[in-house]
């Protein structure tokens, strides 16, 4: 009698053994627990007064694995959102992210004509490209008294440089003689005020100009559809769709079976409960 007992308990094993194969085959087994904390933070908004963004954006609560790495936000005083573009600081002041359209303005803009960043405002081609309607001006610094450059005249004290005198220009034109020059994008429709008349020119400044964003999101449209949180893998460079319990790597979550060791059940659309119980 054992023999046919035995023989059945073979037979047992080996369908067993056989189910678990295929089952197997068709779950998404987890790759690691840092994936879980991805889904969680890149879920996560960044919120800031009345700013509030997803991917591409990072900063905040969402983890760099969140957006691209050139569009990092900054929250100041739970009010003021700030980014750094081509080390250039900018105050965020609305994003349309269906759009991609950000508005920003220099944010040493809004100390004056004597700026403590004598840089271009300069854009990665790569993620950004200029809005339509606008035009550069240049603000020339460190200009000698004798100097033959025309333009809208002010005084501004640079730092190790004696010469004092300023210049603003229309276009890209450059330092020329002078010290140095910053090249800032205005509205084209802006009318420019006459000489001597600086305050009006720093509120022009003060103005936020747009800029459009070069960053692909049909991808992630696809990762949110299928319940996702996009992100970037920064080894390959591309988007990403972090998903909960399941690994990163594809532009959607799996819609089948996945696998939930914790609970020590294989779950199927997460309604269909299976249990293994083991002697």
């Amino acid at each position: 009698m054992l023999l046919p007992l035995a023989r059945m308990n073979s037979s047992a094993f080996s369908f067993l053994s056989d189910f678990v194969l295929v089952l197997l085959l068709f779950i998404h087994v987890p790759s690691s627990s840092s994936n879980d904390d991805l889904y969680t933070a890149c879920s996560k908004r960044f919120e800031c007064g009345h700013i509030s963004a997803g991917f591409p954006f990072w900063g905040n609560d969402r983890s760099h694995a969140c957006g691209v790495p050139e569009l990092e936000l900054r929250c100041e005083n739970n009010d003021i959102t700030k980014m750094n573009i081509s080390q250039v600081a900018y105050r965020v002041l609305d994003i349309y992210q269906d759009d991609g359209i950000l508005w920003i303005a220099r944010e040493d803009s809004f100390v004056g004509l004597c700026p403590p960043q004598f840089m271009n405002s300069t854009f990665n081609p790569k993620v950004f490209k200029s809005g339509e309607g606008y035009k550069n001006l240049t603000f020339i610094y460190g200009c000698k008294d004798a100097t033959t450059i025309l333009g809208i005249p002010f005084t501004c004290k640079i730092n190790e440089v004696n010469d004092q005198r300023g210049y603003i220009q229309v276009g890209d034109t450059g330092p020329r003689e002078c010290n140095r020059s910053v090249l800032v994008p205005v509205s084209a429709t802006d009318i420019l005020p006459p000489i001597g008349d600086l305050r009006v020119w720093e509120e022009i400044l003060k103005k936020a100009f747009e800029v459009r964003l070069k960053v692909e999101r049909e991808a992630c449209r696809e990762c949110f559809t299928s319940k996702g949180a996009c992100g970037i893998d920064h080894a390959t460079n591309q988007t990403t769709c972090y998903c909960p319990n399941q690994s990163s790597g594809s532009r959607t979550c799996a819609r089948g079976m996945y696998l939930n060791f914790s609970s020590n059940q294989f779950m199927m659309n997460s309604s269909h409960l299976l249990m293994l119980h083991t002697p």
